[in-house]
């Protein structure tokens, strides 16, 4: 049993008295202690920020941090807390970042990787929080990984609402579902709009914004349900006028075409976002799946993909009789508005300017350094992307080697290094069996013979399993988010949002916690003052 069972139901209690807190920060102490502990062993750290925005408007920093135990080599995943970000633009990301650094007692030298959520973070690359950690952090390198927690959110549409067209799309599609809600019990045939709903727990009460244009099973369930919706929201019309002007919306040629177009773009994201849910990832494929990813993205801006052109092929012309010259098109025995050959090569314009615009986004998430440090991890560390041949090994990861000691200088020897490379490779090829996690884990454990016979090699594998990757930091980021939407009514502004999260996030099984220290913490804050017996 977890210590966060047994506290389970403080989110959802509609009291919590000043004794609750205190037991919730002596608890969370302890767990902070624990975590000062595995920082200050660990020989390196990777750190996930995310920026989240309450219903009052109050931004906060949720902070989660990998470090590597090198007594057995096994990483840890840990929530270090949410923290209030205070008004304007004058205190940064950057500056809360370095500040909880500092107060766990982390050295900047040990941080090595860097990933967080949302555009807002990413802003600005030049002035961002990456480039101001780096500027303390020498061996920094920035780690965007794609997430989708559970509404299904994806990055592809992040950084594109400069595109007015496309704010424009998440509104209709938002009107559309929260208008069908109102009568979903008299359509059976629009079941596919409920399906979303319940799939991706979308409450469409909450105050929380939703990123339509980034859920492709809401996208799925409009294109399907099309004909369908239309006819509905024309029966609707007479007495909805905002089913009447939606109804109008969805009829034009740019709402269906750019339907098609986020059904050829968004399950590309999906397929990289569920990479990175693996729990043991093949990074040997992360850069070519990139680049397919972006040679795939620039092919549609000409060639266009499947949905977008299958569409264009469907669309049946009929002279218009009212006006000479001129034709009227219907898609699935629909008339669509503002269709012409005018309309068109307007739309290719958007089109062009959207695919350039999440291209931009994936590039920046996964700047070339960055894929190319990581494939060198993979080069030296997989066993799997070994030669298959030990003739064959002689030169192989050369190139990757200088690159890793090049960018990790300061903590390598390279001349050491470079002459232990050979013998290194041959016992890898030996290790053929081992998976990468497997093979680091064995340089980095401190009492293991390839520790004492590689330390370049040990450290560049701490550095590698210090990567913030896998199901269990997905996990996590996704618990945090529910507990910040769950609790953020109550405890706006609150520390012990903070401290609840902390213990339901990360606490241990009630046999392993320290209940001794977490008393001891308790009575010292009653016999503070700061709570009443």
């Amino acid at each position: 049993m977890c210590i966060h069972r047994v506290l389970q139901a403080v989110l959802e209690s509609p009291q919590h008295s000043a004794r609750s807190a205190a037991s919730h920060a002596a608890i969370v102490k302890v767990l902070h202690n624990e975590d000062r502990h595995r920082m200050k062993a660990s020989p390196f750290i990777g750190l996930v920020v995310d920026e989240t925005v309450d219903i009052m408007e109050h931004r906060s920093l949720v902070m989660f941090r990998t470090t590597i135990s090198p007594c057995n080599g096994q990483t840890f995943t840990t929530f270090l807390g949410s923290f209030e970000l205070p008004p304007g633009e004058a205190y940064t990301v950057a500056d809360k970042a370095v500040e909880v650094m500092h107060s766990f007692g982390v050295s900047a030298m040990k941080v090595t990787w860097l990933s967080s959520n949302g555009t807002s973070l990413m802003a600005d690359r030049l002035d961002g929080v990456g480039a101001k950690l780096k500027s303390i952090c020498p061996l920094l390198t920035e780690m965007h990984c794609l997430s989708q927690h559970q509404s299904g959110l994806l990055p592809a549409a992040e950084g594109v609402l400069d595109i007015e067209y496309v704010q424009k799309y998440k509104t209709t599609v938002d009107a559309v579902y929260r208008l069908y809600s109102n009568f979903k019990g008299e359509s059976n045939s629009l079941q596919e709009l409920q399906n979303v709903l319940e799939l991706c727990e979308i409450d469409l009460e909450g105050p929380k914004n939703i990123h339509w244009t980034s859920l492709f099973p809401a996208v799925e369930a409009i294109d399907s349900s099309w004909p369908t919706l239309v006819l509905l929201l024309e029966s609707e019309s007479e007495r909805s006028p905002v089913a009447l002007s939606l109804c109008e919306e969805l009829k034009t040629f740019q709402f269906v075409a750019f339907t098609k177009v986020l059904l050829d773009v968004l399950p590309i994201f999906q397929k990289i976002s569920r990479f990175f849910q693996l729990e043991e990832l093949d990074l040997s494929i992360l850069k070519p799946i990139i680049s397919a990813t972006v040679a795939n993205l620039q092919s549609q801006k000409t060639d266009s993909g499947q949905n977008f052109q299958e569409f264009l092929n469907e669309l049946n012309e009929h002279p218009n009789e009212d006006c000479e010259g001129e034709s009227r098109f219907y898609y699935k025995g629909v008339e669509l508005a503002n269709c012409s050959k005018v309309h068109l090569k307007n739309f290719e314009r958007l089109k062009e300017t959207y695919l350039e615009s999440i291209q931009g986004n994936l590039q920046d998430r996964f700047p070339s350094n960055t894929l190319e440090v990581v494939n060198s991890f993979s080069a030296i560390f997989n066993p799997k992307c070994y030669p298959q041949l030990l003739d064959n090994i002689g030169s192989y990861g050369v190139d990757e080697l200088n690159f890793l000691l090049q960018a990790y200088s300061r903590v390598v020897v390279s001349e050491r290094a470079l002459s232990d490379f050979p013998l290194f490779k041959r016992i890898v090829f030996s290790l053929n069996q081992l998976s990468y996690k497997d093979l680091c884990v064995k340089l980095v454990y401190s009492n293991s013979e390839m520790h004492e016979l590689f330390p370049d090699f040990a450290v560049l594998a701490a550095i590698s399993l210090a990567m913030p990757l896998g199901s269990i930091l997905y996990e996590k980021i996704n618990r945090s988010r529910e507990l910040m939407k769950r609790g953020q009514w109550r405890y706006a502004k609150d520390q012990s949002l903070s401290n609840v999260m902390k213990i339901a996030i990360d606490g241990p099984s009630l046999n392993e916690f320290d209940f001794a220290l977490a008393i001891e913490c308790y009575e010292s804050r009653r016999e503070s003052g700061f709570i009443t017996p």
